[in-house]
């Protein structure tokens, strides 16, 4: 049979050369779908090739690219070519296959045995690849060991912590290049790669951009953000907070001295649950300038403590917030032992907090004709909505709207784990119980790969209200 000439856009020409890795990510209406499908389609044809089309998690074939396949023969009048079975299709003349099947069999668990029936495979492609875990890619990639298989990743970003996001685009681990040959072609490729971008989505696009620039830099231009609408803190809030101190005329400057702790420990809510490779986190800030950051490994949590004493000391903090729930019980109490071994140590109160508690200030009004026991569901849930509060209003003062001069953040460009922590911000989502807010769960954001929010957790924690009468024990 004759081979065709392939109808591909010229951005997507470099893909067909062989490289180990051909990685295409961005925003909407780019054709990688389609082009990925067109290209693999005729290596199945003419060379014989037998690909897997991988998800993290596939449930069903129509969690697949099954359809895109089906729609790609019948476009190209290669029925007569193709067997399209159930759950596979054949091509009999090259011997070619193409099969779809999970990673994962279930979010926690791999399909180990069913990965090993692929090492003999070409190439596997992994289309929307953005939720796929390290743990995935770490065994999928030794998977495919046959002399000169591929590995094709298509997806639009969504966040920056993402794995594949990080692991091909953010951080890159394979070079472009290996022994004079194309080893990883990543790419970035938007709309404005496409010279048949219908009009539709062109009048979409720009509706977007001014409407919603930030949701149109996600959607269409592949940025990896938070989501738009259930984003506590959106991405341009705390990218306006940054040196809003040097930027806002009157920003107030001077105040307490007060931070957050977050402990490293397992699953929040499960005090059962296996200790966790999370960091410790610690955050602090001088009236609403955010001071430092700090994190580290230490599942001791008294050893954590031991190490947070004397950065607490050296940095001046009157008071602590500290995560004690399950394994961060006892640091409330560690730290205040520690600091009574401090000769002349200035007064400070180290607050145990705990974040399924009911809001502090729950009868206070938070909006007319509503309390904060009206609008949220604990504790963490004030924390995130007050310190999202003081982005947005950094956002307006930034942006000629009225805002409240005392309600504002700075976040200092030089901070060390800045570009983290503005990555950890965004991440959780709002949810809702019985109308009060409600923080998305670590578990839930682990199941979208999301990794944990630590050092966000211990900014939370460093702006939150003090409205408790210390005792005796709070205080030194």
């Amino acid at each position: 049979m004759k081979q065709e000439v392939l109808d591909i856009f010229p951005v997507y020409r470099d893909y067909l050369q062989p490289a180990r890795f051909k990685v295409a990510y961005g925003g909407r209406g780019s054709a990688k779908t389609r082009t990925f499908c067109t290209v693999l389609t005729s290596n199945v044809l003419y060379f014989g090739w037998r690909v897997v089309c991988f998800r993290e998690i596939m449930e069903s074939i129509q969690d697949s690219v099954y359809q895109e396949f089906v729609a790609e023969i019948e476009r190209r009048g290669l029925e007569d070519h193709f067997e399209i079975l159930k759950t596979e299709i054949k091509c009999p003349s090259s011997g070619g296959c193409v099969r779809f099947s999970g990673i994962k069999a279930s979010a926690s668990r791999l399909n180990t045995q069913k990965l090993k029936g692929f090492s003999d495979f070409d190439a596997a492609w992994l289309e929307e690849a953005n939720p796929v875990t390290a743990e995935s890619w770490n065994a999928l990639i030794p998977t495919m060991r046959k002399s000169g298989s591929e590995i094709w990743v298509s997806f639009n970003p969504e966040n920056p912590l993402e794995e594949t996001f990080r692991r091909f685009v953010a951080e890159p681990m394979y070079p472009a290049e290996r022994d004079g040959r194309p080893y990883c072609i990543a790419k970035k490729i938007n709309f404005t790669d496409n010279p048949r971008f219908p009009q539709e989505l062109k009048d979409d696009a720009e509706l977007m951009r001014l409407s919603d620039p930030e949701l149109y830099r996600h959607v269409y231009l592949g940025e990896p953000v938070a989501d738009n609408a259930l984003s506590i803190i959106k991405p341009a809030w705390v990218e306006a907070a940054v040196d809003a101190h040097l930027k806002i005329p009157g920003f107030p400057i001077g105040g307490g001295k007060i931070g957050g702790m977050d402990i490293s420990g397992g699953i929040e809510g499960d005090v059962a649950a296996p200790k966790s490779n999370d960091p410790n986190a610690l955050a602090w800030r001088y009236g609403c300038v955010l001071s430092g950051l700090e994190e580290w490994q230490d599942e001791n949590p008294n050893k954590a403590a031991a190490y947070a004493h004397p950065i607490l000391l050296r940095e001046g903090v009157d008071t602590l917030h500290i995560d004690d729930i399950g394994v961060g019980a006892s640091v409330p109490g560690e730290l205040r032992r520690l600091h009574g071994l401090v000769p002349n140590a200035p007064v400070a109160s180290f607050l145990g907090w705990t974040a399924s508690e009911s809001p502090a200030m729950a009868d206070r009004e938070y909006q007319p004709g509503k309390t904060h026991g009206d609008m949220f569901s604990n504790l963490k849930a004030q924390g995130w909505g007050l310190l999202g509060d003081r982005f947005r209003n950094t956002w307006q003062a930034r942006n000629g709207l009225p805002y409240d001069a005392e309600q504002l953040i700075s976040i200092p460009s030089g901070l060390p784990l800045r570009d983290k922590l503005q990555a950890e911000l965004s991440q959780p989502r709002r949810e809702s119980i019985n109308g009060r807010m409600k923080v998305e769960s670590k578990r839930s954001l682990k199941k979208r790969g999301v990794p944990s929010h630590n050092l966000a957790d211990a900014v939370v924690m460093a702006y939150a209200p003090i409205d408790r009468a210390f005792s005796a024990f709070d205080v030194l």
